[in-house]
Formats: structure tokens, sequence, C-alpha cells
């Protein structure tokens, strides 16, 4: 049976996911910032800044969905590789599948299971950067606690199911799957004078 490692580069994945979802968690960070600052004119830009402590932040929740996006890979190809192998099949039909008996190899991975698989990824992360930012600068404006959750129409019965649903800013509410499309809109607490 093929290793693993001859298949799959670990490194050269968590090298390539980290320069495409960085400095795209570091925009999104920033877009959120001049959006949510643009809603609350009334802070000073001296109340609500864009620091380090927030882009650290953001980036490590980056380097953790790098993290795991590999490990699926991983563990998608470990399963193709050790069903192959049960199977009796060679080196070659694991690589390329034997479509007449149902198993598509490793190249049934890329080509048909995981076809869409980049665009999966980006939509899924520039969703998670825009969550994490929103939620980190409404935190920063010091008058939000709670935000509502929105889904969209067309969507699972668990995301629909949380439509509407008002919860605290300090859960965390995050996407709950791949292509989720959540959003996080501030519920801004009254001011008692």
């Amino acid at each position: 049976m093929p290793e693993l490692d001859a298949v799959y580069s670990s490194e050269e994945e968590q090298s390539a996911l980290a320069a495409a979802l960085f400095p795209r968690y570091e925009r999104m960070l920033v877009v959120v910032h001049q959006m949510v600052q643009s809603a609350f004119p009334e802070l000073s830009p001296d109340d609500f800044r864009l620091d380090d402590a927030a882009t650290l932040r953001l980036l490590a929740k980056a380097a953790e969905q790098v993290t795991l996006i590999d490990g699926a890979t991983r563990s998608a190809l470990q399963e193709v590789l050790m069903e192959g192998q049960a199977r009796g099949y060679s080196d070659a039909q694991i690589a390329d599948g034997v479509p007449a008996e149902g198993y598509g190899g490793v190249q049934g991975l890329y080509l048909n299971t995981w076809r869409s698989r980049a665009q999966t990824i980006a939509r899924t992360e520039l969703s998670v950067a825009q969550v994490e930012a929103s939620l980190d600068r409404y935190e920063a404006t010091g008058l939000v606690t709670r935000v509502e959750l929105v889904e969209h129409r067309d969507t699972d019965d668990e995301c629909a199911a949380r439509n509407g649903r008002v919860v605290p800013l300090s859960s965390r509410p995050g996407l709950l799957h791949p292509n989720c499309r959540v959003a996080v809109i501030p519920v801004v607490d009254e001011v008692v004078a």
C-alpha cells in the first residue's frame, strides 16, 4: 500500500493554505473594523482602534482552521488508501481508482469528492473570518453584549433553527459546517443616562 506521505505533503498543504488564508483573514478584520466604526460614529478612534492583539487573535484562528483542513484531508486520504489495500488493489489502482467497482481512488477524491474543494474552503474561511472579526469588533465597541444570528432561507434545518436567535456575544457563535452562511448582527445595549 502506498504511504500517505507518498501522495500528500502536509507541510506543503499547510503552507499553501496559510499563504491563501492569512492575508484574507487580516483584510476581513480591517474591513469589518471600518464597517463597525462607521456604524458607531459616536466612538472616538482612541476608544475603538484596531490593534495588534486583534490581528493576532484572528491569525491564530486562521492557523487553527489550516490545521483542521489539513487534518480532514489527511483523514480522507488515509481512508481511501486503507480501503484500496483492504480490497487488494495495486498501487496504480489505489491511485487511479477502479470505477467499475465503485472505488474512486486518490484521483477520485480530487476529481469528484473534492471537485469544488477550493471554493468551499475559500467561502467557508471568509465566512469564519467575517464572523470572528465581527464578534471581535462588536466587543471592542463596549456597546454590544448580544448578537442576532441570521441564516439565509436556502439552508439546512440546523441552521434554519437558529435564524433570528439572539445570543450572548460571549458565546462566540460561529459556523456550524462548511459553506455555512450565518451572519451576526449586533444588538446594541440600551444606554441608561
